[in-house]
């Protein structure tokens, strides 16, 4: 009996945790939030990274002619300038679409008519938006006219600032919005974010 234990191998002790295992633990976690801090810092994230422009300057109010229909394409605006001098701006996409994930964006056609609605004397033409076979369309004062949409254009707040640029406020974008179900009636008026 003496041989057999003797040949016997030794028993193989397994390592435990004890405290070795929550300091462990502790430094994995100290890293990944090193890293995601490191990731921030990289891509400009966080509460004190740059923050996307709330206002869009676009060039002096004496440079627009009354009456007249300027689009921004990059901003995704158009800037309308009423007969009476007024500025108004809008999205170039239509509440439809937004709600639905659609990718389609009005463009203005000053040969366009808006059916039963009034036009705005001195300013012709509409907003018209052509997608997948369907057509809807727009006044240039943003009022929904007819077609395959709903709810007048998305609106941002317009000013003449004192240098006499003309300011658009990104942050003020007034929606259309469904109040149940995407798409569907009833729909609201409220504030969105910027585009």
């Amino acid at each position: 009996m003496t041989q057999d234990t003797a040949d016997a191998a030794p028993p193989v002790r397994r390592p435990g945790c004890g405290g070795g295992c929550l300091l462990r633990g502790l430094a994995a976690i100290a890293v990944l939030v090193a890293i995601g801090v490191a990731i921030g810092l990289i891509f400009d994230q966080g509460g004190k990274a740059t923050q996307p422009a709330r206002q869009y300057v676009a060039g002096p109010a004496a440079e627009y002619k009354l009456g007249d229909v300027n689009q921004f394409e990059p901003q995704h605006l158009f800037l309308v300038r009423l007969p009476d001098g007024e500025f108004l701006a809008f999205y170039d996409k239509s509440s439809r679409q937004q709600e639905l994930g659609g990718s389609c964006r009005l463009r203005y056609d000053e040969t366009a008519g808006v059916g039963t609605l009034e036009p705005i004397a001195g300013l012709g033409g509409a907003f018209v938006e052509e997608c997948e076979g369907s057509r809807a369309v727009w006044r240039v004062d943003g009022k929904y006219s007819f077609g395959n949409g709903y709810g007048d254009l998305d609106r941002f707040n317009v000013s003449v600032d004192d240098a006499g640029d003309v300011v658009i406020d990104l942050s003020t974008r007034s929606c259309t919005r469904s109040k149940g179900v995407p798409g569907i009636e009833p729909f609201e008026v409220r504030t969105c974010g910027p585009p």
